[in-house]
């Protein structure tokens, strides 16, 4: 089934265009004039399901991914560029490379969690500060290779 609008009223939602793609995937185009015109292109799957939606307005695109999985490959370099770049996880967040990892900020670092370890598998850990390094806990345990009833990280001493 396939509808094609060209033609708009003042403030009308104008019908959608529809396309039958392969695998029973839908594709329609709409456009919008409530609140500032827009254009909206949606990808269904065969169960009728939104896969990917992207929302052309006056504020640019918006792209939206919907589904179980999402995965972008490139076999050179990938760059996300944003004023402010936010990434948001509900169950866990994994950054991993075969090579080193470096972060920077020209403000400041803060890194906030429930427990922090730092480990160094093979070498030095080395904290450098141009002016002082300050070191505040209950208790600040140097040389210590055993955990006490009062770490908070019982399976600290435990991992290889």
């Amino acid at each position: 089934m396939t509808t094609k609008t060209n033609q708009l009223d003042p403030g009308a939602v104008a019908p959608a265009s529809s396309f039958d793609l392969a695998g029973h995937h839908r594709l329609e185009i709409r456009r919008t004039r409530e609140g500032g015109e827009s254009d909206t292109v949606e990808l269904f799957n065969h169960g009728g399901a939104v896969m990917v939606v992207i929302e052309l307005s006056e504020r640019g695109p918006i792209l939206r991914f919907e589904g179980p999985g999402l995965t972008l490959r490139a076999t050179g370099e990938l760059i996300l560029e944003a004023e402010r770049l936010k990434l948001r996880s509900e169950k866990g967040l994994d950054i991993e490379t075969g090579g080193d990892l470096r972060l920077h900020a020209d403000g400041d670092l803060h890194s906030t969690a429930r427990i922090q370890t730092i480990r160094a598998e093979l070498g030095d850990a080395v904290v450098e500060a141009n002016d002082d390094v300050r070191i505040d806990g209950e208790r600040v345990l140097v040389n210590c290779t055993t955990t006490t009833p009062a770490s908070p990280s019982p399976n600290f001493a435990k991992q290889p």
